[in-house]
């Protein structure tokens, strides 16, 4: 068929007759060749002309596929240009004029520029851009007839994703392609506009074949070389996956069979499709239960070796009979593994550092099927990618989230619930802040996703492998959830990094030390989960502790033990120098066959912790040499309770039969029983002594040790005397004197008087010099000596061994390393019963001490109990609590009159305030020279020192020797209140710390005509009685002047209802204690107690220490729950007495 060209547009004469050498005046070399460049790669897109205003526009591919529009004219026989870019309107021309030019003269005059052919369809194209209906086919305008164009689709492309690449051969059917919704492009580039790709052929390609047909458009391929006819089969394939082993190889093959089943050759896979186009550029549909999507499936043919193909087929994989198996060209079934045969496992290697210290875990997950293995990398990223990839804004920035995600995921986990049915709601109350607004959609999406990717392989996952050492195939089911189950339970994961640790097979350590932990935590949970675990290339495995200890008696009696602990680990027994390693979690233990024991720290883990703290000060000998590892352990019987303690942690601790009587009555506590008073006994005793008296018994009978700490003026001495009396009336035969009371010199004659009160019977000898000792020891039952006496007399002693030893106001033992205290723990006894009121005045050591010399042993070393209580002060505190019994008078004595205590603020008088100023700046500077030349114990004694002349300064200058004209406020005050409280017939007490605070009130009281007592330091023990019971008595003057140290304990002074201290000190137990002398059993009145305070002085600032003091005296022994465990006086308590 033919058809006769017509004349063409008018108006293009001067583009015709236009010289060709025009195009090289547009611009520069520059300009020329790189638009000549543009042209040869089809940068001109299209050419439109405009008959009125006689111009030619093109469109032309500019930088970064911008489209610059350029016009040109002709004017004059000269080629004139216009372009809208930088280039033309700042040099006049620009390679887009080029190319336009070039393309102007090929379209209108079909002429080559510069020897650059182009296709004659590209001549065509701008031709019928410009108008012009009559083209020929070598681009030029005639009115020659020319056979009609036949056009042909070439399959030149299957590309990944399924799509048909075609090229188009003669003109472009556009209104044809338009129906498959293909849209050619007419301006973007001559080499697009003549291809196109046919998307989904699954669902168009055989209408696409049919309508082509039809349009006679010829559709062939060229994937195989030659040209072949593109068509459709008429009927569909089944298709057959085949594996073949052989040797260390498998070949899988994709096989398509005809319903006669004789194999096609198909040469492409179509991606995402059901089709298939085989080597005579047939396409043929493939059986969709059969190749679901080809795409999925991978190339035709794969040539792998074995241990690649079984990590490739990892995959999720359908159940279908499709799938093949051959072993050595001979088909074979794979044999079905039994579970027990299935086994995942785990390969660990530590990672060290130049120290050999462990810096991480790598590992390898691995299924094992009948012994072939396979590496479960895929798995591990797959079940990790929720948590990664999921965005959750900070949901993994704080460790707590992080930690609580884990925790989360592996309940859901375990609860084996289906993605659409999760019910995350029900963890919601555990898990508040992973709910909140801002992370729950990210927390339930990542839960979903994970339960969705376990569901992707189905619930009865089965793995086949090719196992090239036997040369056969193994199939066996792997359970996901417990491989996600080890991913999110193998480390204490913190952060995101940690979780991107995982997925490449690292457990990072933060410290070496946390290795020992992270390698229990995998071994457990592995255990747990029914994994294997390998360690450094050999098997590990766990197995239960048991522990026990066995012990007798040291001696003739159960005061002494010898213990003989033991650890065992399955059948073997852990030698005592691998202890160590075992309570860090080090201990890796090798079997006979080689392989790696590591001991369930769970199983026994609060033995072990428990055993470990009862061995650690054992490590010495007494004798101070190291203890062998075969060494018995020696402890006391108070330490023999920590150690039955260790039964409750499942240890066997086995005992001597007395012993296991003793203290089986002591875990059996129903209660101390109730007091029965003995009839030597003349005292009424109220219930709470009673109690008191029987908790001491009970203690004695059980051979430990009681401090009595009940509130001044309890009783703590009637009650120790009625405990006493039964004693002896159970005990009358002792030949040598059995009991021993140590006490401050001024108490000496109110223990004679209250022990001839209460207990008549009993025979009492004062030992207050060193020859008394022999004789007293031989006659008396019961011996008076001091402190200081014990300290001087320790020989006679030491050969003597008392039943009962009482020290009273036992704060005199708080100095640890003091001498008295070192000599008091010196003298043998059986029992020892401390009494004070005042267990703590200033620190924690100080309740050591006096709890030492209660119960010896209780604590074991200083250094021990402080490191103790800084870390763990409730099991110290609890330690000590069934040996210390304290009751407060507000509390027991609701009879009792009540005690008002307040400070009264007194200005200083000019010439004493000038005094002050002056003595805080020199104080000042020797405090703070103190502490920068001396070490810190020593310039806290210069810093006492320094404050003390700051205080003698408040109660009067005087003190320090500067006169006065008048007196001091403070006496000033006293003098005027004693002559008040004389007319109105009442006591008082005036309590001083200072000798010259007593000398002034001497003074004031002789000017004022006041009868008054005196007691301190210098005054006789044996005139100390007269003047107490001259002051009780009431015969004697009202008013008693003592120093605090003398007068401030053990004494009854109930006469007097008011207490005046006169200088405050930063010690409150102290203070209480002196003003306790007046407010205690006996008083009828109101006790008023009022410190004198001058205002804005250290005295104030001292009100706050006592706060301080008060608070641990409090938490120690009222309220034994505190963590603090800091000194008396520290720099910062200096500082903020002289500063504020």
């Amino acid at each position: 068929m033919t058809r006769t060209a017509t004349k063409k547009l008018e108006g293009l004469e001067g583009f015709e007759k236009l010289d060709i050498g025009e195009l090289y005046y547009i611009g520069d070399r520059k300009f020329l060749d790189s638009g000549l460049a543009s042209y040869r790669q089809f940068a001109v897109e299209s050419l439109e002309w405009d008959g009125k205003a006689k111009q030619m526009t093109a469109l032309v591919e500019g930088h970064g596929h911008h489209a610059c529009e350029i016009i040109l004219k002709v004017i004059d026989g000269r080629l004139v240009h216009e372009c809208e870019c930088p280039d033309c309107k700042n040099y006049g021309g620009c390679k887009h004029a080029v190319a336009a030019a070039a393309a102007m003269f090929l379209s209108v005059q079909g002429q080559s520029v510069a020897g650059i052919d182009m296709p004659d369809d590209y001549a065509q194209e701008l031709r019928k851009q410009l108008g012009y209906r009559d083209v020929g086919g070598d681009g030029h305008k005639g009115e020659e007839e020319v056979p009609e164009q036949t056009v042909e689709f070439e399959l030149t492309e299957v590309d990944a994703y399924g799509n048909l690449g075609f090229s188009i051969e003669g003109p472009v059917p556009k209104d044809f392609l338009a129906d498959f919704g293909i849209t050619m492009s007419a301006s973007y580039g001559f080499r697009l506009s003549r291809e196109f790709s046919l998307v989904n052929p699954g669902a168009k390609l055989e209408s696409f074949l049919k309508k082509a047909k039809v349009a006679k458009i010829k559709v062939s391929s060229i994937l195989e070389g030659e040209p072949h006819l593109l068509r459709m089969a008429r009927q569909a394939a089944r298709m057959e996956i085949l594996h073949a082993l052989s040797g260390d190889r498998v070949v899988r093959r994709m096989l398509f069979l005809d319903p006669k089943g004789e194999e096609l050759d198909v040469v492409h896979l179509i991606p995402n499709s059901s089709l298939v186009l085989l080597s005579d550029s047939r396409v043929c549909k493939v059986h969709s239960s059969d190749l679901g999507l080809a795409g999925d499936l991978g190339p035709l043919r794969m040539d792998l070796e074995t241990e690649a193909f079984n990590e490739q087929n990892l995959t999720p994989q359908s159940s279908s009979n499709a799938y093949l198996f051959a072993v050595k060209g001979a088909k074979k079934k794979p044999k079905q593994v039994k579970p027990k045969d299935v086994q995942i496992e785990l390969d660990l290697t530590a990672m060290e550092n130049v120290a050999g210290e462990w810096e991480a875990f790598e590992f390898d997950l691995r299924l094992n099927l009948d012994g072939c293995r396979v590496e479960l990398y895929e798995l591990q990223s797959r079940f990790l990618a929720p948590v990664l990839h999921v965005y959750a804004g900070k949901l993994l920035s704080a460790k707590r989230r992080v930690r609580a995600l884990s925790d989360l995921l592996r309940r859901v986990l375990s609860s084996d619930q289906a993605a659409d049915a999760l019910g995350m709601e029900t963890y919601e109350p555990d898990y508040p802040e992973l709910f909140d607004p801002n992370y729950r959609v990210g927390v339930c999406e990542i839960a979903e996703k994970l339960v969705q990717s376990l569901e992707t392989y189905g619930a009865d996952y089965e793995v086949t492998l090719a196992d090239n050492d036997a040369q056969r195939w193994l199939r066996g089911g792997l359970d996901l959830r417990k491989v996600a189950m080890l991913l999110f339970s193998l480390s204490d994961a913190t952060s995101r990094a940690d979780l991107l640790n995982l997925e490449e097979g690292t457990i990072e350590l933060v410290h070496p030390e946390a290795g020992a932990e992270a390698l229990q935590r995998i071994v457990s949970v592995c255990r747990t989960l029914g994994i294997q675990v390998q360690f450094n290339e050999q098997a590990i495995r766990s197995e239960p502790l048991s522990i026990s200890v066995d012990t007798k008696a040291s001696g003739s009696d159960i005061d002494w033990f010898q213990l003989h602990p033991s650890i065992r680990c399955g059948d073997r027994t852990i030698a005592p120098e691998e202890w160590q390693k075992l309570i860090l979690g080090q201990l890796l233990i090798e079997d006979k066959d080689g392989s790696l024991i590591m001991p369930q720290i769970e199983s026994g883990e609060g033995g072990l912790e428990m055993l470990a703290e009862l061995l650690r000060p054992r490590r010495k000998k007494p004798d101070g040499t190291k203890a062998k590892d075969d060494d018995a352990l020696q402890v006391s019987r108070l330490e023999m309770l920590d150690w039955i303690m260790l039964r409750r942690h499942g240890v066997r601790v086995t005992l001597p039969e007395e012993a296991e009587n003793l203290f089986s009555s002591l875990s059996q506590f129903n209660g101390v029983g109730e007091f029965v008073k003995p009839a030597s006994l003349k005292a009424e005793l109220r219930p709470y002594q009673q109690e008191g008296c029987a908790w001491i018994d009970f203690l004695y009978r059980h051979r430990f040790g009681a401090c009595l700490a009940d509130d001044m003026g309890l009783g703590k001495t009637v009650q120790t005397i009625g405990f006493l009396a039964q004693f002896f009336e159970q005990n009358p035969d002792h030949k040598k004197a059995p009991v021993l009371i140590v006490l401050p010199p001024s108490l000496v004659f109110n223990w004679q008087e209250e022990l001839a009160r209460f207990a008549p019977s009993l025979k009492v000898t004062e030992c207050l010099r060193k020859g008394a000792w022999h004789k007293a020891l031989d006659d008396s039952q019961i011996l008076l000596t001091t402190y200081d006496r014990v300290r001087l007399d320790l020989s006679p002693i030491e050969g003597n061994r008392f039943e009962i030893v009482v020290f009273d106001e036992a704060h005199n033992l708080k100095n640890v390393s003091a001498a008295r205290t070192k000599a008091a723990a010196q003298i043998a006894r059986r029992f020892t019963l401390c009494l004070t009121g005042t267990p703590v005045e200033n620190n924690a050591s100080e309740f050591y001490s006096v709890m030492s010399a209660a119960v010896p042993g209780i604590f074991g070393t200083l250094k021990a109990f402080k490191e103790y209580f800084r870390e763990a002060p409730d099991r110290i505190l609890g330690r000590s609590r069934p040996f210390i019994l304290r009751r407060t008078k507000d509390k027991i004595l609701k009879d009792l009159p009540k005690k008002e205590e307040h400070e009264l603020f007194l200005e200083m008088s000019p010439m004493q305030k000038e005094i002050y100023t002056r003595t805080v700046a020199e104080v000042k500077a020797e405090v703070a020279e103190a502490y920068e030349d001396r070490p810190e114990q020593q310039a806290g004694i210069v810093a006492l020192a320094a404050i003390l002349r700051l205080r003698q300064v408040c109660v009067s200058p005087e003190l320090l020797g500067k006169q006065l004209p008048e007196h001091a406020p403070k006496f000033g005050y006293m003098a005027d209140k004693l002559e008040e409280l004389q007319a109105e017939g009442h006591g008082a007490l005036i309590f001083s710390q200072f000798i010259g605070g007593l000398d002034q009130m001497e003074a004031v009281a002789k000017e004022r005509g006041i009868n008054y007592l005196r007691m301190d330091g210098r005054t006789p023990v044996n005139k100390r009685k007269e003047i107490v019971q001259l002051f009780q008595s009431g015969k004697g003057p009202a008013f008693f002047f003592i120093s605090l140290k003398t007068g401030g304990v053990g004494l009854n002074l109930t006469r007097a209802n008011y207490v005046f201290h006169l200088d405050p000190w930063w010690n409150p137990a102290v203070e209480n204690q002196a003003s306790d002398r007046a407010h205690r059993i006996g008083q009828t009145r109101s006790v008023f107690v009022q410190r004198l305070i001058m205002q804005h002085s250290i005295e104030a600032r001292m009100l706050e220490l006592k706060a301080r003091k008060a608070e641990l005296f409090k938490q120690l022994v009222e309220e034994p729950s505190s963590k603090s465990a800091k000194a008396g006086l520290t720099r910062q308590d200096f500082d903020y007495l002289l500063n504020g």
